[in-house]
């Protein structure tokens, strides 16, 4: 099978859909596939906040196409004045709109520039090209829809849409309802792109995998960082407001008050104005910055707990990774998060306060036969729905029932 893979963004700009990204193409080359990936942006942005809109497109670096281990990856980056020229007119997303209506208005005006430059790239993509699978919805997504299209070749998208946040405003619903196949990561996911008129005959639940390395190492992060045999408490992802480290900064005068020894580790990258929470912070938080992947395993498997209390997330790939390693975790009340955490009896759901926050840790801190129970009911879940193998199965099926129909259409 030949496989194209479309994503907004792709490394070594990082994030869960690239890393998702990349671990299912790799998977699909073990297996025999012929698998690339397209990708307009491969850097994080670094601007001006009002300017950030036009990174994957009209201020995108240019990048030149590379392998990454048997995956083809093709950048779809202006080259030169040219094409910068070409996407010119995107430079009025960046002005203020009064209404939804208006700034919809302006976005779908906008899209023709885009796909000028954009389209005949991927159309020469698709020569040959068996499935085509966007992990993004939008610009890029639109796009490949409709030269897909015109291919007749299967199109599917998995939109990763967060609800009144993105990825749910009209001009996507209408792409959405295009597709040949749309993919939610949990029940509560699909749930939602129904209620916005997407057929549920062409709605499909498959999950995120873990990603973590072949092999992790507790007890030396613990030996690393001298924390010995105290209880560790460890948040991994962005520092931003809405995924919740400041709550857990909050939140750590209560826990102290009762578990006094209990550190709490933060790891991920944060602005400047997101990292002024740990300006003259207590010795026992502590900010680790950005790390390696195995870093960031080793503090998985030494941790006693994983709290990210997020309010904007579909399905945390970090959930799944503290649960391979029997971690209990507290998530956040983001939709699909309580489906996925408390219906797995993985751990806890909470509003991001301080004081919710709080009550959980300790009751988690306090409660070893607690922790393992979540913990053990969190790794059930991945190795019944979650784990690599299962997640990629079920996208080869997905794809050869497609391509399957598509051709008994042409016959």
């Amino acid at each position: 099978m030949k496989i194209l893979l479309i994503t907004q963004n792709y490394l070594p700009c990082i994030g869960g859909i690239e890393m998702q990204t990349r671990q299912t193409a790799q998977e699909y080359c073990k297996r025999g596939h012929d698998t690339s990936i397209a990708a307009m942006n491969f850097a994080a942005y670094r601007g001006h906040p009002r300017l950030s809109i036009l990174h994957s497109s009209l201020m995108a670096p240019k990048f030149s196409d590379s392998k990454d281990g048997d995956i083809q990856i093709h950048s779809l980056s202006p080259k030169n004045t040219v094409e910068k020229l070409k996407l010119l007119p995107l430079a009025l997303r960046i002005l203020p709109t009064p209404t939804p209506k208006i700034y919809y208005s302006l976005h779908k005006f906008c899209f023709p520039a885009y796909k000028s430059l954009v389209g005949p790239r991927l159309a020469k993509l698709m020569e040959c090209v068996d499935v085509v699978h966007s992990l993004a919805a939008d610009y890029i997504a639109w796009t490949a829809e409709q030269e897909a299209r015109k291919r007749h070749i299967p199109f599917v998208c998995t939109p990763f849409v967060h609800p009144n946040q993105w990825g749910d405003d009209p001009e996507n619903v209408s792409f959405y309802k295009k597709c040949d196949a749309v993919i939610g990561l949990l029940t509560t996911d699909t749930g939602y792109l129904e209620t916005l008129g997407v057929s549920p005959q062409k709605l499909h639940v498959i999950s995120n995998a873990p990603d973590l390395p072949e092999t992790v190492d507790g007890p030396g992060f613990r030996e690393r960082h001298q924390f010995g045999n105290l209880p560790i408490v460890l948040y991994v992802g962005r520092m931003m407001p809405q995924k919740g480290a400041k709550a857990i900064v909050e939140a750590a005068p209560k826990i102290w008050e009762k578990v006094p020894d209990a550190q709490i580790v933060f790891i991920g990258p944060g602005s400047p104005d997101e990292l002024a929470i740990f300006e003259g912070a207590d010795k026992r938080l502590h900010y680790l910055g950005k790390v390696s992947a195995q870093e960031k395993g080793d503090a998985l498997a030494a941790c006693d707990i994983f709290c990210m209390p997020s309010l904007s997330e579909i399905l945390p790939t970090v959930y799944l990774e503290a649960w391979c390693l029997g971690k209990p975790v507290i998530g956040g009340m983001a939709h699909g998060l309580p489906e996925l955490v408390e219906g797995n009896n993985g751990g806890l759901c909470v509003e991001q306060t301080s004081d919710a926050v709080a009550n959980a840790l300790l009751l988690l801190l306090e409660n070893q036969t607690l922790r393992e129970k979540f913990g053990e009911g969190g790794r059930a879940a991945v190795e019944a729905r979650h784990s690599n193998a299962v997640v990629v199965d079920k996208l080869l099926n997905l794809y050869s029932s497609l391509i399957k129909s598509n051709q008994s259409k042409k016959a």
